[in-house]
């Protein structure tokens, strides 16, 4: 056996750890009993502790040094392959064991505590602690790792764990010039709407068992594989977990409003997965094989979410569905247009995940800066609440009453989630682009969609981006599905197009980020 050839077998077993991991902790939120999380967390502790003891073994370091004296024999993927198992080396021998096991507990005691302070069972000084523990450990895992992996700061190691190719310096620049657009782009958009008849509001109440069966017809349609995943309600933060043989997503259901809850929860999530369920098969637990970053898995979801069911064809397609699961053929809310009236309303919010389109960027700005100066400029994490209000009130002008409502309304902060936020606003300038290539390649998306036929989109979806895994670099996947590298003028012109009625070229381009 050559040494790369133990080197795939070694990383399909490391895999393997981490995989059950994810698992075991979307069993913790969904499933286990309430009185196992000792020992589910000693668990996941343990398989964290092994998965490093793997990953830092010894005989790692020579068969990487090994293969990498025989690279230019190997083909292009598995050279590919080779450099992303490096990374992955560099990454873990830059950390002490301890860390790794202190990180993969904070994922499930971390969870644990946000869903009790969501919960009103818990307060700030209750869950506080897990966010100093997780800024903290970020903070020096950023300070024994930035060098190893050949990045300036701290949090360009926070950022580098979540996210493909990314640089903070890049991230500021874009992220400045949105924080400059949005306000104004805010302001004309609800100024714009208060000129237009307000939409009908859904008059519930939409009953669980029926808001399931419309659950599953979405994600059937969508090409979710319910041979190879499910879905399951939960009260806590939905999301997307699993493996792409065994993908699993959570949503919220509220039976007063099966729109703003289940529907944007399945479209977002089933994005997630998608994306896993696509993912090169030939690959499968190498890191070749897997999702490039939390960038690109964002802009999957947001692809999904606003671009292809927030069409009117998308409404047009969902009335129908409606219609038939809620038994209420003349109700003229589930009319298309009106759908789609109040998912484009414009209006600040104090929580994300309720967050409109336009001002969802305005809450990723903040969590960027904030987590940024935790890692980087000295700031506590007991002046996070403050410097959460203030941000509001300069972005969106509202100011929350709690942490609550405020910084504390995530999990992913106590959970060792620092660097992820960004990927949600990358993740929607990736997705503005790639769906106007998308767009451009199949114009008959839109009018498929409408019948409920997503193949043509899943297909284009599936050739130029879930295929791909990770054999391409950001650049490389930007430039191959798109033709150029990512830029943030697509997003803004979406916003524009959709929320003022502005065409593409009347927007100024700015520069990729």
């Amino acid at each position: 056996m050559t040494a790369y050839e133990s080197l795939k077998k070694h990383f399909e077993l490391v895999a393997g750890l981490r995989n059950a991991t994810g698992l075991l902790q979307h069993d913790a939120e969904l499933f286990m009993p309430t009185g196992s999380m000792e020992d589910r967390a000693h668990q996941v502790e343990a398989l964290g502790t092994v998965s490093h003891r793997m990953m830092t073994a010894p005989e790692v370091a020579g068969w990487l040094d090994a293969a990498e004296k025989d690279a230019a024999s190997l083909p292009p993927a598995d050279r590919r392959n080779l450099q992303l198992m490096r990374r992955a080396w560099v990454q873990a021998t830059a950390l002490p064991e301890e860390m790794a096991a202190q990180r993969a507990l904070l994922e499930t005691k971390g969870n644990e505590a946000h869903i009790k302070f969501r919960k009103g069972e818990a307060g700030w000084g209750d869950v506080r602690p897990f966010y100093t523990e997780a800024f903290d450990l970020a903070r020096t895992a950023g300070e024994m790792t930035k060098d190893a992996l050949g990045v300036k700061t701290p949090y360009d190691a926070s950022l580098a764990y979540w996210n493909s190719d990314i640089d903070d310096a890049d991230v500021t620049k874009a992220f400045d010039v949105l924080e400059k657009e949005l306000t104004g782009l805010i302001q004309k958009a609800v100024a714009q709407q208060k000129k237009k008849p307000a939409p009908l509001p859904l008059k519930g109440p939409f009953p669980r068992a029926q808001q399931k069966e419309l659950m599953k017809r979405l994600a059937g349609a969508m090409g979710f594989d319910f041979a190879r995943g499910r879905i399951d309600v939960t009260a806590g933060h939905p999301a997307s977990n699993g493996t792409p043989d065994d993908a699993r997503f959570t949503l919220n259901i509220d039976e007063n409003d099966f729109l703003s809850q289940m529907v944007f929860c399945v479209t977002h999530e089933a994005g997630h997965a998608l994306y896993d369920q696509n993912l090169p098969a030939a690959w499968r637990h190498q890191p070749v094989g897997a999702a490039m970053g939390m960038n690109i898995h964002e802009m999957c979801s947001r692809i999904m979410e606003l671009h292809i069911c927030r069409s009117l064809e998308f409404f047009q397609y969902l009335e129908k569905e409606a219609r038939d699961v809620f038994n209420r053929p003349d109700d003229p809310a589930l009319d298309a247009k009106n759908l789609q009236a109040l998912a484009y309303r414009v209006q600040p919010s104090l929580v994300r995940l309720d967050a409109d389109e336009v001002t969802y960027a305005a809450h990723i700005v903040l969590r960027h800066r904030i987590e940024r100066d935790v890692i980087n400029n000295g700031m506590s994490v007991d002046d996070i609440p403050a410097a959460w209000n203030k941000g509001m009130k300069e972005l969106l002008g509202i100011t929350p009453a709690s942490a609550q409502e405020g910084c504390g309304q995530d999990g992913h902060w106590p959970t060792y989630g620092i660097g992820y936020f960004p990927s949600y606003t990358l993740g929607d300038m990736g997705a503005a682009q790639v769906y106007a290539a998308a767009l451009k390649a199949k114009p008959e998306i839109p009018s498929e969609i409408a019948k409920g036929n997503f193949k043509p989109a899943l297909d284009w979806m599936t050739d130029n981006i879930y295929s791909k895994g990770s054999l391409l670099t950001t650049d490389e996947l930007f430039t191959q599905a798109t033709g150029e590298k990512l830029n943030l003028k697509y997003f803004l012109e979406h916003l524009r197009k959709r929320y003022l009625g502005m065409p593409p070229a009347t927007a100024a381009p700015h520069p990729a980020p």
